[in-house]
């Protein structure tokens, strides 16, 4: 069988999926109803990718807070802003989905904090860890209370214990990542508290530490959750970020603080860390475009893999980057042993964002069937339903 070891199974968690072969999280606007659950257009766009063979989907974007960082609806899905219905919404997609024998993950978020983009979102005031400037507006954010972060928490329990009855099979959490609301309590140079959320790293991780653990206590310790990850920022200065190949003094989060924070979240009980790098500040290392090093993310995401002991997904189909061939040699690579679905060791899986906007990636027989160059560069103008890659990714 040709790419044999992309069809191999993987374990995250409890959960067995069928293949190396996973649709990485893209923005679903247009794919939520006015009252929070999946419309018809969003439950079929995600139906064609498990046709279309893909071993794990994880959706776009969705909230579970209905009360700090509130958005105008129609928006994102929300899990718990009217829960019969969108556990009504979700059932239908997640049976069909689970017709094909793929599995399907909800991302849910904690908030974009001072990333927000008042076209996707409104206009409403920008949170954050500290009295910050936001990314994009003229504004200085305001401070999230003790309080508003624990109703947060709260609401990814509440969200996550919905999902499950919805039948998802695990959720991604969004993020310690580019620099969205968890990753700048995460953030020395975002987070100034002086509470039980800032200081050291455990402290600036207690957020994400809560947010896993509410989960684990709501849907039980088996219930998968994974962790988008970014293990470096790329950040110079405010607004301003490192260019490929650039020596420069990194003021968010290094290379070590992101080793050490990805041995953290696991040892909270994250089942795989859904890696990458940069921050909006540095937009070009999560959104790479064409003149972005092939590959860009594999010495980051080896890094973190030889520190922890769960999955670690990487994004392919990253510009130039060859497909399905270098997926193929790097799970063969990285492979310790003869039983792929059965140890920790195997921590590798392909996350496949062209599938966005082709679902026909056919994985039929062992081979692979649907429109492949080897290079996938319509990377950056992925204007699927529900693909915002042109305007944030995540």
């Amino acid at each position: 069988m040709k790419y044999q070891n992309l069809f191999t199974p993987v374990k995250i968690g409890s959960v067995t999926i069928k293949n190396r072969f996973a649709m990485a999280p893209m923005g679903p606007l247009g794919l939520a109803d006015s009252e929070g659950g999946f419309n018809q257009r969003g439950i079929d766009y995600y139906t064609e990718r498990a046709k279309g063979g893909t071993g794990l989907i994880i959706t776009g974007v969705t909230f579970s807070d209905c009360k700090v960082e509130t958005q105008s609806m129609p928006n994102c899905p929300n899990s718990t802003y009217n829960p019969v219905h969108f556990i009504r919404t979700s059932r239908e997609m997640t049976e069909r989905v689970h017709a094909y024998g793929s599995k399907i993950f909800l991302m849910m978020s904690a908030g974009f904090g001072r990333v927000t983009i008042p076209t996707n979102l409104g206009e409403f005031p920008p949170v954050a860890p500290s009295a910050i400037p936001h990314r994009w507006l003229d504004k200085i954010c305001r401070p999230l209370t003790v309080e508003e972060i624990r109703s947060i928490v709260k609401s990814f329990g509440d969200g996550a214990y919905n999902a499950k009855r919805a039948g998802f099979d695990g959720v991604e959490i969004h993020a310690v990542h580019e620099g969205y609301l968890l990753d700048q309590f995460a953030i020395s140079m975002f987070n100034l508290r002086t509470d039980e959320y800032g200081g050291s790293l455990e402290n600036r991780l207690r957020f994400a530490r809560e947010v896993v653990e509410e989960i684990k206590s709501r849907c039980g310790s088996d219930f998968p959750v994974v962790m988008r990850f970014s293990v470096k920022s790329m950040i110079k200065d405010w607004r301003e970020g490192a260019l490929p190949g650039e020596e420069f003094e990194e003021k968010g989060r290094d290379i070590a603080e992101g080793l050490e924070a990805a041995k953290l979240l696991v040892q909270y009980g994250y089942d795989a860390l859904d890696t990458d790098v940069g921050t909006y500040d540095a937009w070009w290392w999560n959104h790479p475009p064409m003149y972005q090093e092939k590959g860009l993310y594999r010495p980051y995401c080896k890094m973190v893999k030889e520190v922890v002991d769960v999955p670690v997904r990487r994004p392919y189909g990253q510009p130039g980057y060859g497909f399905p061939g270098t997926g193929e040699r790097r799970v063969r690579h990285h492979q310790p042993g003869p039983s792929p679905a059965g140890g920790s060791g195997l921590r590798e899986q392909a996350a496949v964002r062209p599938s966005g906007s082709d679902p026909s990636l056919h994985f039929l027989s062992g081979r692979l069937y649907g429109p492949y160059s080897g290079v996938f560069h319509d990377q950056l103008r992925c204007q699927s339903p529900g693909s915002q890659r042109a305007g944030y990714g995540l």
